[in-house]
C-alpha cells in the first residue's frame, strides 16, 4: 500500500477524537459504517460517518461550527490516479459544487437544526481510497485544519484504523505488509524522544530493545490510524512536540490525517524574552512530572510564540506567566491554504527521506552524512603560556615573561589574586635539578601579606614544618600551630622589581624568597597566604596551593621508587602512590586534579607528556592495579566531589589543548566516574532497604555491600550491583551473581578484602524479588551515574540538556539497538552522533558531551570486534563509519581526514560492500594502503608514548609484569584504531582478489637457494656480510636501503616503489625481491626461520618454495652460484680538467658523469615538446681540488685522518664525522666566479642575496659529502671498489616547479620485457619515487609500445605527501660510480636543492591524477612517448626523471642507461 501527498495547510486547530468501526448486516453484503468525531477550536464538533455499499461510497459531515462554511476538499485513489488530489466528476458532486484553481474542490454545506452537514457520495469508477479535506469559513476568511494537516477520511474497509473497541470488529487491522516502511531513523529517533520524556530512566540492554520495539510498534499504530509517514517525520524533527501530538491523538488511539500538506510562510513574531521562557519551561517541566535532565526550553518557546502568533502580546504573554493561572490560548490567525504538491514534488521528498531500515545487516546501509572530512582537523597543542602574554599592561607581565625565558625556570604559575591583582610564583634550578633550588613569589597586592606556610616531604600528603636553613627572612612560627611559618611579602631590591608601572602610575611589588641546598627530600611547598591583620585570606580555589619542588634523583637509592624519575610530575605521582600512608580513590582524583591544572602551563611537548603520564596513571587506577582504599574511609559525597572536581578539570583541560595532548585528556575520562550526587549512594542503598523491610542486621550480604557503600564506594560498586540484579532475576542462583562478578574481573578474595568485607552469599527475597530488581535497576543508574562516565544510558541522560537535536535524531537508535547483531546502522548512527556532537561547537569543554562522545565512541568499537569476522566480502561497509570515527577521537588527525576524503571518493557500491570491478579494487587498494599507514603511525604513536611511562610507573608502583608488559597494547587495541585495522584485514583479500592483484607482487625474478632469516627492517641488516647463501625476510622495507652482501633473496609485507633504490639494486645484483600482501604466506616463511629453502617465481606471478636439504645449501644454489659468479668491477680515477665549472658543450668523457653528458646527448633529437633544462656542471675531481687551496689544508688532513679511522662495521659515526668536515670546507673564490658566469649564459637564475648565494654554495658542499655515506660505502664494499676512488662531478640546474614527477624505465623492469614501458609517477617532485622518504606506491603504469596511447594501471598512488619546494636551484650527485656497467650506483649520492624541501599531504580525491581518467591516460601516454624517443636517441635502454608543469609541459631532468 502506498500512501501519497496532497491537499493544503490551514491555521484552524483540531484536536483527534474517537473512532468506531462496526460492521453491519446487509441483504447482499456487507456494508461499513465509520465514524469519527473531532473536536475544533476547543468547543465545536466535526463530525465523519462512512458507508461503504457495493460500488458505492457515502460520507455524511457535520459540524457545529456557525458561521457561512466551505468544504475545500479532493481524493486520493480511484481511476486513472496519477497522485496528489484528484477531483472527482460533476456526475458526483453535490450542487454548488465549484473548482479551486483546478487543485481542489469547494463545496458549501447545509445548515441544519443542530449545525451544518454536508453527503458526498463517490460511486463506480470514482471510488477512492481517501477522502482529504480543510474547512473555510468565508464570512471571517478563517480555516479550519487537523494539527497543521489536512483531514483525511479512509473510504475503504483495508485501509480504516482498529476500532476503539476492539471486540466490534474482527479483521480491521492493516497487516505490517501493507504499512510504509518505517525509516530506521525515525524509528530511532521516536525512541529516544519516548525515552528522553519519560525523564531518561536507566534501563538495561533488554529493556532498551524491548523500548525500541514498543517505538516500532507505536509508529505502526500511527500508520494504522491513517497517519502518514510525513507528519511523523515532524514530530521527531521537534516541529511538532510530542506531547502536542499525543495530545491530539488521545496518547495515540484516534484517527488522524495521513496526507502532509505542503507549508506555508509563517508570520514573523516578536522576540520571546528569555526569562518568559524559562517560566514556561519550568511550567511545562512541572507538568510532565519533573523529569531528570529534560529540556523545556525549545517546548516553552514554540508555545509562546505560537501565542503571539494568534495575536497576543509579550506584555500579555508576561501578565499570564505570572498571574497565578495562565490566560487560555487562542487560535491562530487564518491562512490561505497553499497548493498541494505536484506528483513529481512528491516523490523526490520521498526520495529525500531516510532509507529504510529493516533488517539491514552489511547487505543494505543506512547511509553516513556525507562530511568533509577535511573541516575536522584538529588544530595542534596551542601554545598555552605564550597566551597569557597577550594581556596589556600588567604589573607582573615582565616577571612571567621572564621566567617563560629563562632556561633555569623549571615551574611557574600566576595566580588571580582578585582586584587585577596577581601572584607569580616561579622556581628555578640554576645547577639543573639535581642542585639548588630557588623559589620566588611575587605579588602586586598592595596590603600586607604574610605566607602562612609549610613543606611536604616525599611520601607525606600533609604539611610539616620547613628546616630553619630555608627560611626567609622575617619569618616567624605559628602560634599553636607547629607545622607552619608565617614569612612576611616584603619590596626587594632586586632589578626586575623596580620600575613598575601600569596605567602611568608606579606599582609596588613584594615577595618572599626561598633557597632549598641540594639533597633536600622535599617534594613541594604548600601555602595560603593572609593579610596582616587576618581579615582576608586567599586559597587556590578553595584549597591550599601547592608548589612542586624538584630534588636530585640521583641521590636516592637504586631500589627506591622514585630513583630514575628526573621530572617533578613523574616524582609526585610515585611519591604519593608509594609512600602515602592514606591513600583512597578520593585523594587521587584530588591530587590528579592539581597535577593536571598545573602541567597545563608547560610547553606543547610539556603538556602532551604530562598528559599522557597522567593517563597512565589514572588507566592503571580503573584496571585496580592501584589501591582503591588505603588506611582511610571516603564518604560517597567526598568521592563524588572529588571525581566531579577531577572530571570538570578534564573537560577544561580537553578544551585548552589540541592534538596529542588533547587525546589523552580526553582519553583520561574513559579512566574516572563523573561523581556528582554520590550522596545518593549511600542514602539510596538505605532507603531501598527500609522500604522493602529489610533489616540492617549484621552478617547479612545486603548489610555488609550497605556498609561498604556507606564507608567508601568504589566503582566494583557497579558490577556488585549488576550481579545482585543477575541473582535476582535467576530466582537466586548464586552462579548467575558469581558470572557477573568474574565477567568484571572481581573474585572472591577482593570482596573479602574490602576494608567493609563482603564474605557471605547474597540471600534472595521471594516475596520482594520484583520489586527489589526495579529498586536495584534505578539504583544502577545512580552507581553508573557516579563511577561509569562512559556509560552510554548515563551519559546521554546527564547530555540530554543541552545535546544538540541532530544527536538526538541518531542517539535513539543507538540506545534501542546496543548488543544488535545489525551492527552496521548501529555503528552508523553512533557515528553521526558523534559528528553531530563534533560539529555543534559545544563539545571542548563541555563534561557530559565528553562522557558521551567517549560512550559513542565504545559503542562503534564494540559493533565492529562483533562485525569483523563476519563481514567477508563487504567489509568495505564498515570502512567509512570506522575511519569516520577514528577521525573523530584522534587528536593528530590530518592525514587520517584526507584517508577518509579518498575513501568518500570511492564508487558508492564498493562503499557500501558491493564487490568492486577490477578498476574499482585497484583504486580502493591503494586508499586503503594508504589508510594501513595511517593507523600503523596512530598506533606506533600511541605506543611509543605510552610504553615507556607505563613501564616505569607499573615497576615503581609494584603492578606485575605481564600487565606492564600489555598496557601498551591494550590500549591500542581498545582504541578505534585497531577496529579499522581489524576491518581491513577482512577487505584486503577480497579487494586484491578483485583487482587481480593476487597474494604477491615480484619486482626482481629470480631464483634463490639459501637460509632463512627474519629481521625487523632490512636497514638493520644492510652492512651485514653474510657468509651464506641468506633469504631475509624483512618486515620493514623502506626503499632506500641496501642489499646486504650474501643476501639472495628479499621477501617483506612492505612496498617500496618499483623503481626505488633498493628495487634496482636488486634486479641489478639479480636478488630475488618479492612483496607479500597476505599474512598466511609470511608466516610459513617465518616459520621456516634457520632452514635452507628454494624460491622461485610462478607463471601465476607468485612465489613457491620448499624446504632442500643442507648439502643443496653448502653446495650452492641458484642464487648462491649467481652471486659467487659476479666479477669485480674496475673504476677509474678521472683528473680535474682545469676548470671549476664546464658547460653542456663541455660535457667530454672523464670530465663530467653520466647524467650530464647524456643530458648533453639529447638536444635536437627529442620532439619539440619535451624540454631540457639548462645545465652546468662542477667537474670531476673539483672537490679534491678544492682541498689542496691554503685556505683548506687543515680540513684536507683532517678529513684524510677521519677516512683513514674508519671502521670495516659500525662506520656511520665516522662517516658523519667526514661529512660534517666537507661542510667546513671553504668553496674556492674561483670556482664561485665560474659558476656564476657560467649560470648566467646557461640562463640559469642567480641566487639574488648572498644569504641565499650562501644557501646554494652549502648544497653543493653537501652533495660532496654525501660521498661519505654508509650505503654507498657498503655497495662498493661489496663488488670491490674503493670508494676513495670516487670522484662527484655535480649537476648544476633550475629546479623545474613540478606539479607532477615520473620515473621511466623503456623496459618494463619486472619482467625484462623490452616491448613495454613503465612509468611511475607522483605528485610534486621525483625524489618521494627513488629516495624512499615518502612511503606509499607511485601511479604505476605499463605501457606497450605498439599501443602508447593506451596505459595500462598496475597500481594506483598512496603515497600521503608530496615533496615539493619553491623556486630554487637543485645540485644534482654526478659520479664516476653511479653508471659502471652490471653496477647500480644510482641513487647511491644525493641531489640536493638550495631551499628545504617540504612534504605536503595529497588530495587524491580531489587531484586530476585519480579523478580524471582522461587526464591519467593522455599525461601517461605523453610520458611513455618521451620515453621511447629518448631510448631511441641514445640507443639503449633508459631510466629517466622528468617533471610535468601546471601547464602540462614536460621536461626531462636527466637520463642514464636502465640497469
Amino acid at each position: 500500500m502506498r500512501r501519497t501527498k496532497g491537499g493544503l495547510i490551514g491555521q484552524g486547530p483540531a484536536s483527534r477524537g474517537t473512532c468506531r468501526v462496526t460492521a453491519i448486516a446487509a441483504p447482499e453484503t456487507a456494508g461499513l459504517t465509520y465514524e469519527k468525531t473531532f473536536t475544533l477550536d476547543s468547543e465545536y464538533k466535526l463530525m465523519v460517518a462512512l458507508e461503504e455499499e457495493g460500488e458505492s461510497q457515502r460520507v455524511r459531515l457535520s459540524t457545529t461550527l456557525p458561521g457561512k462554511l466551505l468544504l475545500h476538499w479532493g481524493v486520493q485513489g480511484g481511476a486513472d490516479y496519477k497522485g496528489g488530489w484528484r477531483l472527482p466528476g460533476p456526475d458526483v458532486v453535490p450542487e454548488g459544487t465549484v473548482r479551486y484553481k483546478d487543485r481542489a474542490l469547494q463545496t458549501p454545506w447545509r445548515k441544519t437544526d443542530g449545525g451544518q452537514e454536508l453527503v458526498l457520495t463517490l460511486s463506480g469508477p470514482e471510488m477512492s481510497d481517501y477522502l482529504n479535506f480543510v474547512i473555510k469559513d468565508e464570512s471571517t476568511g478563517r480555516w479550519y485544519d487537523l494539527f497543521g494537516s489536512n483531514f483525511q477520511v479512509p473510504l475503504r474497509l483495508a485501509l480504516t484504523s482498529m476500532s476503539m473497541d476492539e471486540d466490534d470488529i474482527d479483521g480491521g487491522l492493516i497487516p505490517d505488509s501493507e504499512l510504509p516502511e518505517l525509516p530506521g531513523e525515525l524509528c530511532g529517533i521516536w525512541a529516544y524522544i519516548q525515552w528522553e520524556s519519560a525523564g531518561c530512566p536507566n534501563r538495561s540492554q533488554a529493556e532498551s530493545d524491548a523500548e525500541y520495539k514498543k517505538a516500532i510498534a507505536e509508529l505502526k499504530d500511527y500508520l494504522r490510524q491513517g497517519i502518514q509517514l510525513d507528519e511523523l517525520w515532524r514530530v521527531a524533527k521537534g516541529e511538532i512536540k510530542l506531547r502536542d501530538f499525543e495530545a491530539s491523538t488521545n496518547n495515540g488511539n484516534g484517527n488522524g490525517n495521513g496526507a502532509a500538506l505542503a507549508e506555508v510562510p509563517q508570520e514573523t513574531v516578536p522576540d520571546v524574552p528569555q526569562d518568559l521562557v524559562n517560566i514556561q519551561a519550568y511550567l511545562l517541566w512541572e507538568k510532565a512530572g519533573r523529569p531528570d535532565g529534560a529540556d523545556f526550553a525549545q517546548d516553552a518557546r514554540a508555545t509562546l510564540e505560537a501565542q503571539l502568533r494568534s495575536g497576543k502580546s509579550v506584555q500579555d504573554l508576561e501578565a499570564a506567566l505570572k498571574a497565578p493561572e495562565p490566560k487560555a490560548q487562542e487560535a491562530p490567525p487564518a491562512q490561505e491554504p497553499a497548493q498541494p504538491p505536484p506528483p513529481q514534488q512528491e516523490q523526490q521528498q520521498q526520495q529525500q527521506s531516510p532509507p529504510p531500515a529493516g533488517n539491514i545487516g552489511l547487505d543494505r546501509s543506512m547511509s553516513l552524512r556525507r562530511i568533509d572530512p577535511l573541516q575536522f582537523v584538529k588544530s595542534p597543542m596551542p601554545l598555552l603560556s605564550a597566551d597569557k602574554k597577550k594581556a596589556p599592561e600588567r604589573a607582573l607581565g615582565k616577571l612571567e615573561d621572564a621566567a617563560a625565558r629563562d632556561e633555569t625556570c623549571v615551574w611557574q604559575r600566576t595566580y588571580r589574586m582578585g582586584n587585577k591583582q596577581e601572584l607569580v610564583v616561579a622556581v628555578r634550578a640554576p645547577e639543573g635539578k639535581q642542585g639548588p633550588i630557588d623559589v620566588t613569589l611575587t605579588t602586586d597586592v598592595p596590603q600586607d601579606l604574610f605566607l602562612h606556610w609549610g613543606v611536604r616531604k616525599q611520601g607525606g600528603g600533609d604539611w610539616v614544618a620547613p628546616p630553619k636553613e630555608i627560611w626567609p627572612v622575617v619569618t616567624t612560627p605559628v602560634e599553636g600551630n607547629k607545622d607552619a611559618l608565617d614569612s612576611g611579602f616584603l619590596p626587594s631590591d632586586d632589578q626586575d622589581m623596580q620600575d613598575i608601572m601600569v596605567g602611568g602610575e608606579d606599582v609596588e611589588l613584594k615577595r618572599v624568597q626561598l633557597s632549598i641546598p641540594a639533597g633536600h627530600d622535599l617534594s613541594g611547598l604548600t601555602f595560603v597566604i593572609r593579610s596582616a591583620d587576618s581579615t582576608a585570606w586567599w586559597r587556590d580555589g578553595g584549597s591550599n596551593y601547592s608548589i612542586p619542588v624538584p630534588g636530585a634523583a640521583g641521590s636516592l637509592a637504586k631500589e627506591n621508587p622514585l630513583a630514575g624519575f628526573e621530572d617533578d610530575l613523574s616524582r609526585t605521582i610515585v611519591d604519593c602512590e608509594v609512600n602515602a600512608d592514606q591513600w583512597t580513590l578520593m585523594h587521587r582524583y584530588n591530587k590528579a586534579t592539581e597535577l593536571l591544572e598545573q602541567a597545563l602551563n608547560g610547553s606543547a611537548d610539556e603538556v602532551t607528556d604530562a598528559m599522557a603520564k597522567i593517563f597512565v596513571w589514572l588507566r592503571y587506577s580503573s584496571s585496580r592495579q592501584l589501591t582503591w582504599q588505603r588506611n582511610y574511609n571516603t564518604q560517597p559525597r567526598i568521592l563524588g566531589e572529588a571525581q566531579a572536581r577531577l572530571t570538570n578539570a578534564i573537560a577544561q583541560a580537553h578544551g585548552k589543548t589540541g592534538g596529542e595532548a588533547q587525546e589523552w585528556v580526553r582519553a583520561m575520562l574513559g579512566t574516572v566516574g563523573r561523581g556528582g550526587n554520590a550522596q545518593a549512594v549511600r542514602d539510596e542503598i538505605l532507603n531501598i532497604m527500609h522500604r522493602n523491610n529489610i533489616g540492617e542486621k549484621r552478617g547479612t550480604w545486603m548489610e555488609d555491600w550497605h556498609q561498604k557503600l556507606h564507608n567508601n564506594t568504589t566503582p566494583d560498586d557497579v558490577a556488585i550491583c549488576e550481579a545482585f540484579i543477575a541473582f535476582l532475576k535467576s530466582s537466586g542462583d548464586n552462579g548467575a551473581y558469581w558470572s557477573v562478578l568474574s565477567d568484571a574481573g572481581i573474585t572472591r578474595e577482593r570482596l573479602e578484602s574490602f576494608d567493609r568485607p563482603i564474605k557471605v552469599e547474597p540471600q534472595d527475597y521471594p516475596d520482594k524479588r520484583d520489586a527489589l530488581i526495579g529498586e536495584f535497576q534505578n539504583y544502577l543508574g545512580i552507581l553508573k551515574a557516579v563511577h561509569s562516565g562512559a556509560d552510554l544510558q548515563a551519559s546521554a541522560k546527564e547530555a540530554s540538556g543541552v545535546m544538540p537535536q541532530g544527536a538526538k535524531d541518531h542517539l535513539g537508535y543507538v540506545l534501542g539497538h546496543q548488543g544488535d547483531h545489525e551492527v552496521l546502522p548501529l555503528m552508523q548512527n553512533a557515528v553521526e552522533a558523534r559528528t553531530e556532537l563534533a560539529q555543534s561547537g559545544q563539545l571542548a569543554r563541555n563534561r557530559d558531551l565528553l562522557y558521551l562522545d567517549v560512550a559513542l565512541e565504545n559503542v562503534v568499537r564494540s559493533a565492529a570486534e562483533r562485525g569483523s569476522g563476519a563481514a567477508g566480502a563487504h567489509a568495505g561497509a564498515m570502512v567509512g563509519p570506522l575511519l569516520q570515527n577514528l577521525v573523530l577521537s584522534v587528536g593528530d588527525n590530518e592525514e587520517l581526514c584526507y584517508c577518509l576524503k579518498a575513501w568518500q571518493a570511492l564508487p558508492r557500491d564498493l562503499r557500501r560492500g558491493g564487490y568492486p570491478s577490477k578498476e574499482d579494487a585497484l583504486k580502493a587498494s591503494a586508499v586503503v594502503d594508504r589508510i594501513r599507514r595511517a593507523i600503523a603511525a596512530t598506533s606506533d604513536n600511541v605506543s611509543g608514548r605510552i610504553e615507556p611511562i607505563a613501564t616505569a610507573f607499573g615497576k615503581a608502583f609494584g603492578v606485575d609484569d605481564w600487565y606492564v608488559e600489555l598496557f601498551a597494547e591494550e590500549v591500542v587495541r581498545g582504541g578505534p584504531a585497531f577496529a579499522v585495522s581489524l576491518i581491513l584485514s577482512s577487505l584486503e583479500p577480497a579487494l586484491r582478489a578483485a583487482a587481480e592483484l593476487g597474494a604477491w607482487q615480484i619486482i626482481s625474478p629470480v631464483s634463490a637457494l639459501g637460509r632463512v632469516e627474519v629481521v625487523g627492517g632490512l636497514h638493520e641488516v644492510q652492512e651485514k656480510v653474510y657468509d651464506e647463501p641468506t633469504v631475509l625476510l624483512a618486515k620493514r622495507v623502506t626503499g632506500e636501503e641496501e642489499v646486504p652482501e650474501g643476501c639472495v633473496a628479499v621477501v617483506t609485507p612492505d612496498a617500496p616503489d618499483v623503481l626505488s633504490h633498493v628495487s634496482v639494486r636488486a634486479r641489478n645484483m639479480r636478488v630475488l625481491f618479492a612483496i607479500c600482501h597476505e599474512s598466511g604466506p609470511l608466516q610459513e616463511i617465518e616459520n621456516l626461520a634457520g632452514k635452507a629453502v628454494y624460491f622461485e617465481t610462478t607463471a601465476a606471478g607468485g612465489i613457491s618454495w620448499e624446504e632442500v636439504q643442507e648439502s643443496q645449501l653448502k653446495g650452492g644454489g641458484e642464487g648462491g652460484q649467481e652471486r659467487k659468479s659476479r666479477r669485480k668491477l674496475k673504476i677509474s680515477i678521472p683528473k680535474w680538467c682545469g676548470k671549476w665549472v664546464v658547460s653542456m658543450d663541455e660535457y667530454e668523457d672523464g670530465v663530467v658523469g653520466a647524467k650530464s653528458k647524456n643530458l648533453a646527448g639529447m638536444r635536437g633529437k627529442l620532439p619539440n615538446v619535451v624540454k631540457l633544462p639548462p645545465s652546468v656542471t662542477v667537474p670531476f675531481s673539483s672537490f679534491e681540488e678544492a682541498l689542496k687551496q691554503r685556505e683548506n689544508k687543515d680540513m684536507a688532513k683532517r678529513l684524510e685522518a677521519a677516512v683513514k679511522s674508519i671502521p670495516q662495521t659500525n662506520a656511520e659515526e665516522k662517516l658523519r664525522e667526514c661529512r660534517d668536515i666537507v661542510m667546513e670546507v671553504q668553496i674556492p673564490e674561483k670556482l664561485e666566479q665560474q659558476l656564476k658566469a657560467g649560470m648566467k649564459e646557461a640562463g640559469i637564475p642567480i641566487p639574488e642575496t648572498e644569504e641565499r648565494w650562501n644557501q646554494a654554495m652549502n648544497a653543493l658542499k653537501g652533495v660532496w659529502a654525501s660521498k661519505y655515506n654508509e650505503r654507498a660505502l657498503l655497495s662498493m664494499r661489496k663488488v670491490g671498489l674503493d670508494f676513495r676512488d670516487l670522484r662527484m662531478a655535480v649537476l648544476v640546474q633550475r629546479v623545474v616547479p613540478a606539479a607532477y614527477a615520473f620515473v621511466i624505465h623503456t623496459h618494463n623492469p619486472s619482467t625484462g620485457s623490452p616491448d613495454e614501458v613503465y612509468a611511475e609517477v607522483v605528485v610534486g617532485l621525483g625524489e618521494s619515487i627513488v629516495s624512499g622518504l615518502v612511503p606509499g606506491s607511485a601511479l604505476g603504469c605499463v605501457i606497450p609500445k605498439s599501443d602508447l596511447d593506451n596505459p595500462e594501471v598496475e597500481m594506483y598512488p598512496s603515497k600521503s605527501d608530496g615533496m615539493f619546494v619553491p623556486e630554487s636551484l637543485i645540485f644534482r650527485s654526478d659520479s664516476n660510480g653511479e653508471d659502471l656497467e652490471g653496477y647500480a650506483g644510482a641513487g647511491l649520492y644525493d641531489s640536493i636543492t638550495m631551499d628545504r624541501t617540504e612534504l605536503k599531504k595529497v588530495d587524491y580525491a580531489s587531484d586530476r591524477l585519480i579523478a580524471d581518467e582522461g587526464f591519467r591516460r593522455d599525461l601517461v601516454s605523453r610520458i611513455a612517448k618521451v620515453g621511447v624517443a629518448i631510448e631511441d636517441a641514445l640507443g639503449s635502454a633508459q631510466d629517466i626523471e622528468g617533471a610535468v608543469e601546471e601547464d602540462g609541459s614536460i621536461t626531462v631532468v636527466q637520463t642514464r642507461p636502465q640497469m
